[in-house]
C-alpha cells in the first residue's frame, strides 16, 4: 500500500521529535555537552591551576636544561671535570650520573604534582557541571 503524504509527514515529524527527545535526554545526562571554554579559562580555579603549573614547570625545566647544557659546555670547552673523584672515576662520570638521578627525581616529583594538577582541573570542571567521565 502506498502511504499518503500526510502519513509520510507524520512519520517524519515523529522521528524528529524522537531524535530531539534523545538529544535532550543526553544533554541532561551530560552526553554531548560542550563546555564553555572561555568561561572556564576566565574562572579563578583555572587561573590558579595555570599559575601553580607555571610556578612548577618553568623553574623545573630551566633547572633541567641548564644543568644538561652546562654539562655539555663544561666537558667540551674545559677540563674542570677531568679531575679524579675516586680511583679512575672522574668528576665527569659523577656529573653524568647526577643528571640521570636528577631526571628520575624530576619525573617522580612531576608525577605527584600532576595528580594535584588533575584534581584542581577536575574541581574547576565540576564548577561548570562538566562531569569527570567527560574530562578523560
Amino acid at each position: 500500500m502506498a502511504k499518503t503524504a500526510a502519513e509520510t509527514n507524520a512519520a517524519t515529524v515523529q522521528r524528529q521529535q524522537e531524535r530531539q527527545a534523545v538529544q535532550a535526554e543526553r544533554q541532561r545526562e551530560g552526553e554531548g555537552h560542550v563546555p564553555d571554554f572561555q568561561a572556564i579559562e576566565a574562572s579563578a580555579g583555572f587561573r590558579e591551576l595555570m599559575k601553580k603549573k607555571k610556578a612548577f614547570l618553568i623553574p623545573t625545566t630551566a633547572l633541567f636544561l641548564g644543568l644538561y647544557l652546562l654539562f655539555n659546555i663544561i666537558i667540551s670547552y674545559t677540563d674542570l671535570l677531568d679531575a679524579q673523584f675516586i680511583g679512575d672515576i672522574s668528576w665527569v662520570w659523577v656529573f653524568a650520573f647526577g643528571l640521570f638521578a636528577m631526571t628520575w627525581i624530576l619525573v617522580t616529583v612531576y608525577m605527584k604534582r600532576a595528580a594535584k594538577f588533575d584534581e584542581m582541573a577536575n574541581d574547576t570542571l565540576k564548577e561548570f557541571h562538566y562531569g569527570e567521565e567527560e574530562s578523560r
